[in-house]
């Protein structure tokens, strides 16, 4: 039953949650994957759940996509996100947990307070978002949320703005998890949650089809900013207790 509650029901919460605010699939499935894997496979099984998720969206907007935008930074990012993989078998995993935890509760601070899109990414700022998201998703599958204001400020068009930054993340979620399984993080043992999550996800992103014109996104948002931030906090806590 802990496949259905921690797995199945969590991937399509995050399929709705990503298709009605755009982001956080990668961000509500690590609240729960590490209840049951450690977390350098509990990032290496979401980010895997998440190119389903990519793929479909690429599908739906590839005539916008901006194909130039996409070859450096994804470049880059591999090369970080996969010296953090490596780094990642390493690291003590309750200290990887609590760590986990302190950053949901940055992400949270940081959506509710900090977010506003208004200034444009470029040069340095540029290299330091794209290697603190490749960090970021070698760590815990999370590289989205500064990725996303690098191609907002980049790429004004919706579609195209939609249709560019699931390409990146399809690319670079793809080749991580190819790494992973090199690597024997991911295992045959894995592959049926992967597989769950996978369908459950895909359910979430037609369920939000269906019901996006229905909900307040802003609102949608501030919850699902508030439920990272306690989540992260009893993360820290249970984890030192």
């Amino acid at each position: 039953m802990e496949i259905i509650y921690l797995i199945f029901i969590p991937a399509i919460v995050a399929g709705i949650v990503q298709g009605v605010t755009g982001f956080g699939a990668g961000i509500i499935m690590m609240i729960f994957i590490p209840l049951l894997f450690n977390v350098t496979q509990s990032a290496a099984i979401s980010s895997s759940i998440c190119v389903v998720l990519s793929t479909a969206m690429v599908i739906r907007y590839h005539k916008y996509i901006n194909f130039k935008s996409i070859i450096l930074p994804a470049i880059f990012y591999i090369a970080v996100s996969s010296i953090s993989i490596v780094f990642s078998k390493s690291v003590d995993q309750e200290l990887m947990k609590i760590i986990l935890g302190l950053f949901l509760i940055v992400l949270s601070i940081y959506f509710l307070f900090f977010n506003k899109n208004e200034f444009e990414v470029k040069g340095v700022i540029a290299i330091i978002f794209i290697a603190i998201s490749g960090v970021c998703d070698g760590l815990f599958g999370i590289g989205g949320p500064l990725m996303v204001i690098y191609f907002l400020s980049r790429i004004k068009n919706q579609k195209a703005y939609l249709g560019t930054i699931q390409c990146f993340f399809m690319i670079t979620t793809a080749y991580n998890t190819v790494f992973r399984i090199i690597n024997q993080i991911i295992l045959p043992s894995h592959i049926p949650y992967i597989l769950v999550g996978m369908v459950a996800i895909l359910i979430g992103m037609k369920v939000a089809n269906m019901i996006v014109d229905k909900l307040n996104p802003n609102l949608v948002k501030k919850i699902t900013y508030v439920v990272i931030g306690l989540s992260g906090l009893i993360n820290v806590v249970t984890t030192i207790i």
